[in-house]
């Protein structure tokens, strides 16, 4: 069956219909991962969003349990050019709308040219699609956080320091490289206070990554501002954003931001570059307050990829250390937060 995405600036992109049958709205990116499609589907940091494979062959190795990264896919649509294997089954099955043999080379091209837009996947390309797709709601208008996020404290046994995670939309890959290293996490909702993080007794605190704009999480942004100084604190791609906030610091969003497991990242300490996997739209303004360095760029724009507090055991990263999908040149950064919690273990008994 023919159908189109339609943007709010009146471009079109006809298509095939895969997966479900139903009309699909939200902010249109795309990713250049050339792998891990599952994981791009479940990622709940796509919340709201309707997600372009740039590269085009989709769903050619099929699916696994092991790759998914929240119980259920999140992208409120999904776009490819070549669809393979059962792709039109999987993504029916869970109720996603797509569209297949999509030029996604030109989509790309324009969204790169014009930045991200909203849009939908319907059945007629109509002067009333066009403005459905301009009345659906930016991101920064919807809690999408809220609907990604636990309710309730959930405890993840490990025999190893007890880490609390305020989850933001934490991808399970996340929770998984902490466990590898004997961790017992507790994941908080991200509308924790500090006294309810306190009662769990936890050695560090992680900040997950997840969707939308993190300025308008004010109630988190205080939370993470009492827990500093009081943890080592890790931030990751959200996380990040929400300390640089914390510490007095500014984000903004990205003409079209970074989605992929191939940025070139540089560490500014040592000039080690790393590739790396990313997930975000939204970047932390580079002129910080003092007693923040930057201690990451990205080579490609420039754009600050990490920060660590000098007087206090902070840091965090604008992407995501444990790839999945993507290579794992930056894993040793959660090594590096468990040694974080060792030391600052160490200088409570002396």
């Amino acid at each position: 069956m023919s159908a189109f995405l339609v943007l709010e600036d009146g471009a079109i992109f006809p298509g095939i219909r895969i997966g479900a049958r139903a009309e699909a709205a939200g902010e249109v990116v795309f990713t250049t991962s050339m792998t891990g499609y599952q994981e791009v589907l479940s990622d709940p940091s796509y919340r709201g969003q309707i997600v372009t494979m740039a590269y085009p062959l989709i769903g050619n190795y099929g699916f696994s349990p092991e790759a998914w990264e929240a119980p259920g896919p999140h992208v409120s649509g999904f776009i490819v050019r070549r669809s393979h294997g059962d792709l039109d089954g999987f993504l029916r099955e869970h109720g996603v709308s797509a569209l297949a043999e999509v030029d996604t080379r030109r989509l790309v091209l324009h969204l790169r040219t014009h930045g991200l837009k909203r849009g939908v996947i319907v059945d007629d390309a109509s002067r009333a699609a066009v403005e459905r797709a301009a009345a659906v709601l930016p991101t920064e208008m919807r809690d999408l956080v809220g609907e990604v996020a636990c309710k309730a404290p959930c405890v993840l046994p490990g025999a190893g320091p007890r880490v609390a995670i305020i989850d933001c939309g934490v991808k399970a890959g996340i929770v998984h490289a902490l466990r590898r290293r004997g961790c017992e996490v507790v994941l908080l909702p991200h509308t924790a206070n500090r006294a309810e993080v306190d009662a769990m007794r936890p050695a560090g605190v992680l900040l997950s990554n997840g969707p939308g704009d993190p300025a308008v999480l004010a109630t988190t942004i205080a939370t993470v501002r009492d827990l500093l100084g009081a943890y080592p604190v890790m931030g990751i791609c959200l996380g990040h954003q929400l300390l640089a906030l914390a510490l007095g610091g500014r984000t903004y969003k990205m003409k079209f931001g970074h989605r992929g497991s191939n940025q070139p990242v540089q560490e500014t300490a040592t000039g080690r570059v790393m590739i790396t996997t990313q997930n975000h739209g939204y970047a932390v303004e580079p002129a910080l307050p003092t007693g923040v360095e930057v201690t990451h760029v990205n080579l490609n724009d420039g754009t600050v990829e990490g920060l660590r507090h000098a007087g206090i055991p902070a840091f965090s990263v604008q992407f995501h250390p444990e790839g999945r999908p993507g290579p794992s040149d930056a894993e040793g950064l959660y090594d590096r937060f468990v040694e974080m919690i060792g030391e600052g273990a160490h200088a409570a008994a002396r």
